[in-house]
């Protein structure tokens, strides 16, 4: 149920494996830890700010999400938080 709900919200960002759309994932959970701030994202990540609105333009165009919207802003947590995750490498 979770791991539907998440690949329901992420849509194609919840393919693992492609490179392009883990960059874009990484950025949205920095995005979404540093309360939406755009400069505090680019710091965190060592990015152009122009850079961290391009994704997140990004992961917008791919999931359908308007991420000023409070609302799906927490859809957005939501489905990171509920997505599998990778047993860690010995």
């Amino acid at each position: 149920m979770r791991t539907a709900f998440s690949r329901t919200v992420l849509g194609p960002l919840f393919e693992a494996g492609n490179p392009s759309f883990a960059a874009l994932l990484e950025t949205l959970e920095i995005f979404l830890a540093c309360d939406g701030s755009w400069s505090r994202t680019a710091e965190a990540l060592h990015l152009h700010v122009n850079t961290v609105h391009y994704r997140v333009q990004r992961v917008e165009h791919f999931t359908g999400r308007d991420l000023s919207s409070l609302y799906d802003r927490l859809d957005l947590r939501a489905a990171l938080l509920c997505r599998p995750r990778r047993p860690a490498r010995p």
